[in-house]
């Protein structure tokens, strides 16, 4: 703004406040009405009619903050529940363990773990831990 009004100073006050609330404001859209308003006031801006200017272009279901629509994203992410392709993942893996596995192996890690897995799954994620953390030795 300070290139468009060259004779204008803004207040260090109303700096910061401008800086904090117009910051998380689409920038492109911001810049387009502050060109808009230089050339229709050629005095001091009038940083009300800016921001109003700014209002009437972009509905206000689009003024969120960034981190609004990053925790709306998140929030949407963490109830979804996992996809036919992640279920495919997971069958595909649990096969690969189960297939190394010995009977004797399977019933160690269920007994070890008090289990009786239903699913080759959680079979499959039991028999993994036992691997890779095996037990103490007496």
């Amino acid at each position: 703004m300070g290139e468009l009004w060259p004779k204008w100073t803004l207040e260090p006050e109303l700096s910061r406040l401008l800086n904090e609330r117009w910051g998380s404001l689409h920038q492109d859209k911001l810049r387009d009405c502050i060109r808009q308003h230089r050339l229709e006031r050629d005095t001091k801006p009038d940083v009300a009619a800016i921001h109003k200017a700014y209002c009437a272009i972009v509905p206000q279901a689009d003024v969120l903050a960034r981190g609004e629509v990053v925790q709306t994203r998140r929030d949407a992410s963490a109830v979804q529940g996992p996809t036919p392709a992640d279920y495919a993942d997971w069958d595909a893996w649990a096969k690969g363990v189960l297939s190394t596995a010995t009977r004797q192996e399977i019933e160690a890690a269920q007994e070890r773990l008090g289990i009786s897995p239903d699913t080759h799954r959680v079979l499959a994620v039991a028999l993994d831990y036992c691997r890779k953390n095996p037990a103490p030795r007496r």
